[in-house]
């Protein structure tokens, strides 16, 4: 049996492993300032820097001016495994023990932002720097339902024999992807503007584990990375005063990742049979996205209400990696709506709801360090301007998770694992207004 574990590929690690980021597809991930996380819902914004990669053509709307915008999101969060007391290999019975434990991380994340934009009349030019994808960090200390699945395919190696849960084992990844966005909008008509521009997106992922007994251990760790360009295109209407509309497109980002990788396991067993040996490449798109807000007052000047639907176009991108084999990803989307409600020029405040929907991916086929799950958001806060040219931004943000039961054994986890995610979080955002 230990025998056909090995050859079957039961030690076949995956990268992309630490996205810590809870709103989006597959791999994007929309939650990219301050605003967003007290909001949930800016595809029709114009009333902020962060306009500028959510409603890029919204910003014609706001005031002349050299706007600069930083800020910070944290994030607490808890990703656990719940394994099945032992588990069967392929659907033939097995004695290994898989413990019936819970095995988790609980590393927080910090998610910077910065915006620039440069408004005036008839035109504006813009700039940020955001994290769209990955974002984060995860260190299962004690090891998770993919590391159990690792020892027990090198029992014989390690020492362990047919218990893998008496395996000492550690699995930790972090990855990002950092965002530089450049472009500019101008004014069409008096209720008409259009945004354009490139992003640049460098991509980096790490993983490293290990998994160790009285006889030996197994060690790895792999690094991936890559650039790539895309492109978006956005337009706003503005048809009556009350009345905002926010469109965005932006195209695939194609992504094809370099691997450099360090393994001791015998033969470099688990980096070769996921295809990621040393100066390898696969190709791991970060896919384009369709983005519809719609801002109406409902109260003039008071109480605003604004629906959005992000559709993320994952059956257009390119995923060659072996965990996307038994699955067929997209189109994922999110679908919320927010409240705000404008006290006088120095206050306003806000709550909003998020529905996340991952489309098209299999049990088996979720990653057990921060699997893909749908997700119910609520998120609210508020915006301080003590002076006219200044403003702070406070959101808090909590996330209820739809857990998921793998439904048969796979390269990740035994059958009959719960995979889940608890995630809150608090954001901070600074503005300044030059002129």
């Amino acid at each position: 049996m230990r025998k056909r574990l090995i050859g079957c590929g039961i030690v076949v690690l995956v990268l992309g492993l630490a996205s810590s980021l809870y709103a989006g597809g597959i791999i994007n991930k929309q939650n990219l300032s301050a605003d967003y996380i007290r909001t949930l819902n800016r595809n029709a914004a114009y009333d902020s820097a962060d306009a500028t990669v959510y409603n890029p053509a919204g910003v014609m709307r706001m005031e002349n001016g050299l706007y600069i915008r930083g800020d910070a999101i944290y994030l607490d969060k808890d990703y656990s495994n719940k394994l099945p007391n032992n588990f069967n290999a392929f659907g033939v019975p097995s004695p290994f023990n898989a413990g019936g434990g819970t095995l988790d991380s609980d590393e927080p994340s910090i998610i910077p932002g910065f915006f620039a934009l440069y408004k005036q009349e008839k035109w504006a030019g813009f700039f940020a720097v955001t994290v769209p994808g990955g974002g984060g960090f995860v260190d299962f200390k004690d090891g998770n339902a993919r590391t159990m699945v690792l020892s027990a395919a090198f029992g014989g190696l390690l020492g362990t024999g047919l218990n893998p849960a008496a395996a000492k084992q550690q699995i930790e990844a972090e990855s990002y992807y950092i965002g530089y966005t450049l472009g500019g909008s101008v004014n069409i008509t008096d209720w008409v503007s259009f945004a354009a521009g490139v992003r640049y997106v460098d991509a980096y992922q790490e993983f490293k584990g290990k998994a160790s007994g009285p006889l030996g251990s197994v060690k790895v760790k792999i690094e991936r990375e890559d650039t790539a360009w895309n492109y978006f295109a956005g337009l706003n209407f503005a048809p009556v005063k009350d009345l905002n509309i926010g469109l965005l497109f932006m195209a695939n980002t194609p992504l094809n990742f370099e691997s450099d990788a360090h393994d001791t396991s015998p033969g470099a067993a688990i980096s070769n049979g996921v295809g990621w040996q040393d100066g390898s490449r696969e190709r791991e798109d970060l896919p384009g996205y369709l983005a519809l807000g719609v801002s109406y007052f409902l109260i003039p000047d008071k109480l605003r209400i604004e629906p959005n639907l992000t559709y993320y176009l994952e059956k257009q991108a390119k995923f060659e990696g072996q965990r996307f084999q038994d699955s067929m990803p997209g189109n994922s989307y999110d679908l919320g709506a927010t409240l705000e409600y404008i006290f006088n020029p120095q206050w306003k405040a806000s709550v909003g709801y998020l529905r996340t929907d991952i489309r098209g991916m299999s049990s088996k086929d979720l990653l057990p360090e921060a699997p893909e799950l749908d997700a119910n958001s609520l998120g609210l806060g508020v915006v301080w301007s003590p002076l006219e040219r200044l403003s702070l931004t406070l959101g808090g943000v909590k996330v209820w998770y739809d857990s998921q039961e793998t439904k048969s054994f796979s390269t990740r986890a035994p059958a009959g694992t719960e995979l889940e995610k608890d995630v809150w979080g608090l954001s901070f955002g600074l503005q300044y207004r030059f002129f």
